[in-house]
C-alpha cells in the first residue's frame, strides 16, 4: 500500500514543484522571449517558391496566403518596428513575392515604407507586385499615383499610374482628369516619361497612353520617309 501511494504521491509533487518553478521563472522567460524575438523574421516556408508552398499544402495555397499576410500585417502595425526600413522591405518582399490576394497586405505596406520608414521609393515595387495579384484593381494605381506625384514628384510616372487606375471598372471619373492635367506639365523630365511608358508597357498595352503623350506633344511625331529619289531620265 505504501509502496503505491509513494508511487502516487512522487510524480504530483514532481508535478507541483515544477508548476511553482514555472510560475516563479514566467516573467524572465517572457523577457528572454521579448530579446531574442525578431520583429522582422520571414514566415516560415516563405522561401520557397509558390508553386512548391501548393504542393506542400496539398493545393491549399490560399490558406498559406492568409497566414503570411497576417503574419505581415502584425509587423507592419507593430509599434516596435525602429526605423530599419531595410529589415522591413525583406519581409515585406518575402511576403508579396507569393502575391497573396488581400490588397490592404500591399496599400498598406506602401503606406508604412512612406510614413514609418519615409522610404516612398519602394512603393512602385510593391504596387507592381500587387497588380500581378490584383490586375483589376484601382486602388493600388491610385495609392501609386499619389506616390509617384506628391512624394517623387515624378509627374509621368504618376499618370501611368492614375490612367491604369482610370481603366479599370467602378474607378472614380476624376481620374482620367488627372491624367491629362499631370501630363500637361512642363517639368516632365525624359527619364520620367520613359519610365512611365515601360511601367504601362509592364502591365497592360500602352497604346492609350502613348496617343495620350503624344496629343500633349511629349513624344515627337515620327518624321515621314522621304520621298523616293525621281529615276533619271534617258
Amino acid at each position: 500500500m505504501m509502496l503505491r501511494f509513494r508511487s502516487l504521491i512522487l510524480p504530483f509533487l514532481a508535478s507541483i514543484l515544477f508548476l511553482a518553478f514555472l510560475i516563479k521563472t514566467n516573467d524572465q522567460r517572457l523577457k528572454t522571449l521579448r530579446a531574442e524575438y525578431d520583429i522582422f523574421a520571414p514566415p516560415p516556408l516563405s522561401q520557397l517558391s509558390s508553386g512548391l508552398i501548393d504542393v506542400v499544402t496539398l493545393g491549399h495555397k490560399s490558406i498559406y496566403d492568409d497566414f503570411i499576410n497576417i503574419w505581415l500585417l502584425q509587423t507592419l502595425l507593430d509599434p516596435r518596428k525602429g526605423k530599419d526600413h531595410e529589415a522591413m522591405m525583406q519581409q515585406i518582399r518575402s511576403v508579396i513575392r507569393h502575391h497573396p490576394k488581400l490588397e490592404t497586405t500591399y496599400m498598406l505596406s506602401c503606406i508604412v515604407m512612406l510614413q514609418d520608414f519615409k522610404k516612398p521609393e519602394y512603393c512602385q515595387e510593391i504596387t507592381l507586385a500587387g497588380l500581378k495579384a490584383f490586375p483589376k484593381s484601382w486602388r493600388l494605381p491610385m495609392t501609386q499615383g499619389y506616390v509617384e506625384y506628391f512624394e517623387m514628384k515624378q509627374p509621368a510616372q504618376a499618370a501611368s499610374f492614375f490612367m491604369m487606375a482610370a481603366s479599370r471598372p467602378d474607378s472614380p471619373e476624376y481620374v482620367q482628369r488627372t491624367v491629362k492635367k499631370l501630363l500637361s506639365e512642363k517639368d516632365l523630365t525624359p527619364h520620367d516619361l520613359q519610365k512611365s511608358l515601360e511601367i504601362i508597357a509592364e502591365t497592360e498595352s500602352s497604346d492609350a497612353f502613348v496617343k495620350l503623350l503624344k496629343s500633349f506633344g511629349k513624344i515627337p511625331a515620327p518624321e515621314p520617309d522621304p520621298l523616293p529619289d525621281a529615276p533619271a531620265s534617258p
